[in-house]
Formats: structure tokens, C-alpha cells, sequence
């Protein structure tokens, strides 16, 4: 196959695959019962980071981490505690909590994988990134 034809057939699959993800995370938002959009939400591949939002109460994961990565919350009303999980035995890792609408992080340093078991009165999101 031409090189030219590679080239292209690439740049049109990507173009495509973000046009569908786009459409996707908009269907997403459009459902109005929030464990139906949380699930929405944790069945769309992931690109980049690992990132989780939702509204009220709800589940964040699976996620592998395989060195530490920073862990931050972001809460959009008065009450957010989350509990980091192992997701092989269901013991909770870590309590994290903030109160009223702002930011907090929590350094996972132990190889494994989780879940976040989210309790929250509003919006909130959830993203791993570099230590």
C-alpha cells in the first residue's frame, strides 16, 4: 500500500475516533438518570489521563496504577468524601473528604487497582496524573 494512502487512512481513522468520542461524551451528558450517565461516562475509552465525573453518589473506576500517581478530587457543592478502594479485596485504602466546593489530592504510592466509591451532594470530578 502507498505510503501517501497509509498516511491518510490514519489521519481519517484518528479524525473519525474523535469525532465518535465527541459524540459519545455528549450522549453521555444528555442522560438524565446519574448512575445511567456515570456508567456512560466509565464505558467511554479513555485518551491521556485517567479522568471520572458525576453528581451525587456513584462509582469511579477500575484504574491500574503501576507507580505512584497524584490523585486529585474537585467538588462542586458542600460534601464530598470518597473512599479509594482496592478493587481485588474491597478494603478501603484511603478516606478522602473536602467540604464545599474546591480541590484535594492524595498520593497513591502502592502499585494496584482501584475503584473510588464517591458520596457527594453535587458535581465532582476525579483525575490521576503524575506524582
Amino acid at each position: 500500500m502507498p505510503r501517501r494512502l497509509v498516511i491518510g487512512s490514519l489521519l481519517l481513522a484518528t479524525c473519525l475516533a474523535a469525532e465518535a468520542a465527541a459524540g459519545e461524551l455528549s450522549d453521555c451528558r444528555a442522560l438524565s438518570d446519574d448512575r445511567a450517565r456515570l456508567a456512560c461516562y466509565d464505558a467511554l475509552p479513555l485518551s491521556g489521563g485517567t479522568f471520572f465525573e458525576g453528581q451525587g453518589s456513584g462509582m469511579a473506576g477500575p484504574f491500574t496504577v503501576t507507580g505512584p500517581q497524584m490523585l486529585g478530587f474537585e467538588s462542586d457543592d458542600a460534601i464530598l468524601v470518597a473512599y479509594l478502594l482496592d478493587d481485588t479485596t474491597g478494603a478501603v485504602v484511603q478516606n478522602l473528604h473536602h467540604g464545599g466546593a474546591g480541590t484535594g489530592h492524595f498520593l497513591i504510592e502502592m502499585p494496584g487497582t482501584y475503584r473510588l466509591q464517591v458520596n457527594a451532594s453535587g458535581g465532582w470530578r476525579i483525575e490521576l496524573s503524575g506524582p
